[in-house]
């Protein structure tokens, strides 16, 4: 019988991506990940402990941090060599759509009588086409919440009976059929669903394996924790898979459901205790209310932390709460999204503050010590045009001159999204907000992610944008805001030379595979030269790489000893 009950695995985006020659490009430049999105959602963490509070024992392996950092890493025999009653993948975000299905075809084929999980936004939106084309999936979790029926699901494997009654299960029966089980876990409270980070430390102590716990392949140089305030959204940003209408339609939520100030901050002490690490609350405050935002802040402020605490934003923020803020903490950033220079488009976009509002709110954090102030715009929105991904960067020029050039400001430009998400109202309803979308099912999805760049798998453009303009402009725009950065003083003039070298090889590396595409039809002959260009996409990723360091926080960070041994002492005790 095996040891564990359950091992959860996290893949990276593409399997074979250390063998598969591809131009991934920007796609993940605004986010801790590599471009194989290394980072496994915060859910592994709250379902282990979930788990192992109710007598299970389970396991998080990411695979994907594993792979960049042993490029000879053989997988099959790892997989091979694992044993449980049962794995789990996440497809949360559609970018592990290959990756995800793929790992867990290699897992039924060495353990072809273990039944295999998959949870997550996407997997729920697309549970049945899962069930139906996928055969190495047995049971798809559905819903934002899934560690009560995932306990429900492990008793049953354990027992060997069919899991008629688990709530938001999708699954297939013995003879083949399909079984959907009511969407009827929707929890109003998920104050015991919580995320310890003490959890991780264990795994890391039992399994004697530091880098399968590892949330992406950088933690230990730079170390980046998150807690989410809530399940839901009370706005509708038309391209969110997580807004308003899509957890009504799809995840059964009609309204978000909020952690209590009290153990919200609960969390962040625990996390506190084991790391001296900026610490990103999840979702805007002010969703729940005035009321809660001030009892989080009054708890932050009690409890004294020295941890750098980055807020988000969905609006703009008035003075007196830009205050409230500052008053909380000693070290804080903010991070707010407007996406386009354009109130039109914003609007449009479902963000519907004005930029004199949001400048307005920036110069409040500024005079309120705000450490840093992350600030990201997107090519591709609905109604926006080649010169209006442009004029985003020119408007950061105007931006930085109001501001004095204020250094604590940092200004980004990325893809909207490599997919549409599902779920989204620009998903469901693409052409009322001028998309085509070139991809709906999983399985289009998953072949898409084949393509050797990032345009190639970009699922749709605009009435205002072809894909090969969102592709142009996009790197145009990084380009000059890179630019831009040097002359304010942001980045060194060395590191900037480096990243627009990058980022002109990154681009010249795409015309070069589309030329390749339309000079041939030869799939063996395309895939030979595009072997020949991955020394070049290797060293634009290298320098490209530099412009992620501008994500990092202010402080430093890091493991702290004491609360790291104290755990170790606790379960030397067997507490």
């Amino acid at each position: 019988m095996p040891d564990l009950d359950l091992i959860l695995l996290h893949a990276p985006s593409v399997y074979d991506f250390r063998e598969r020659p591809a131009m991934y490009g920007p796609i993940s430049d605004v986010i801790p990940s590599t471009p194989v999105f290394e980072m496994y959602p915060l859910g592994f963490v709250s379902m282990v402990g979930y788990l192992e509070q109710h007598g299970y024992h389970a396991r998080i392996i990411n695979l994907a941090v594993k792979m960049l950092k042993n490029p000879r890493l053989d997988v099959e025999r790892l997989i091979a060599g694992l044993d449980a009653k049962a794995f789990g993948f996440d497809l949360h975000w559609l970018a592990h759509a290959a990756g995800s299905l793929d790992l867990a075809e290699i897992v039924k084929k060495h353990h072809p009588d273990t039944p295999i999980l998959l949870g997550g936004l996407s997997a729920s939106y697309y549970h049945e086409e899962v069930i139906e084309h996928f055969p190495q999936i047995d049971y798809v979790l559905r819903g934002d919440t899934t560690e009560k029926p995932l306990k429900e699901l492990m008793g049953c494997i354990e027992d060997d009976r069919e899991p008629g009654n688990v709530a938001n299960l999708t699954w297939r029966t013995n003879d083949g059929r399909k079984r959907v089980n009511p969407l009827s876990f929707v929890p109003e409270d998920i104050d015991d669903l919580w995320i310890d980070y003490g959890e991780v430390v264990k795994l890391v102590v039992r399994h004697r394996d530091l880098e399968s716990t590892l949330p992406y392949e950088n933690f230990m140089k730079y170390p980046f924790t998150a807690l989410l305030t809530c399940k839901g959204c009370t706005h509708n940003c038309i391209t969110c898979g997580g807004s308003c209408s899509a957890f009504s339609k799809f995840f059964g939520r009609d309204r978000p459901v909020f952690k209590t100030p009290k153990k919200l901050v609960e969390e962040m002490t625990i996390i506190s205790e084991y790391f001296k690490a900026p610490l990103f609350l999840i979702g805007d405050l002010r969703q729940a209310g005035m009321g809660w935002a001030e009892e989080v802040l009054d708890g932050i402020k009690r409890e004294g932390f020295d941890n750098t605490i980055t807020y988000e934003l969905f609006d703009a923020v008035p003075e007196d709460y830009m205050k409230k803020i500052a008053g909380s903490t000693e070290s804080w950033t903010l991070e707010i999204s407007p996406e386009s220079h354009d109130d039109g488009i914003r609007k449009i976009m479902g963000k519907p503050y004005t930029v004199a509002q949001m400048e307005k709110t920036l110069e409040n954090a500024l005079e309120n010590d705000c450490a840093k102030l992350d600030v990201y715009f997107m090519a591709g929105l609905s109604g926006q045009s080649s010169q209006s991904v442009l004029d985003s960067v020119e408007y950061c020029r105007h931006l930085y001159r109001k501001m004095d050039n204020d250094r604590r400001i940092y200004t980004f430009i990325t893809p909207m999204a490599p997919f549409l998400d599902p779920g989204s109202m620009i998903f469901e309803d693409p052409r009322k907000y001028g998309f085509t979308q070139l991809y709906k099912t999983l399985r289009e999805h998953k072949e898409a992610l084949y393509q050797p760049s990032w345009k190639l798998y970009l699922s749709y453009y605009t009435d205002w944008m072809s894909r090969d303009e969102i592709a142009e402009s996009t790197y145009e725009a990084m380009i000059r805001m890179n630019a831009l950065k040097v002359d304010v003083g942001i980045t060194d003039a060395d590191k900037g030379e480096q990243i627009t070298f990058g980022l002109n090889l990154a681009r010249d590396i795409m015309r070069q595979i589309d030329g390749i595409i339309a000079s041939t039809d030869s799939e063996a002959k395309r895939a030979q030269e595009y072997r020949r260009l991955k020394v070049e996409i290797e060293e634009a990723m290298r320098n490209t790489d530099y412009a992620k360091r501008e994500l990092r926080m202010p402080g430093m960070a890091g493991l702290r000893l004491k609360g790291a041994l104290r755990y170790l002492l606790k379960l030397a005790k067997g507490k």
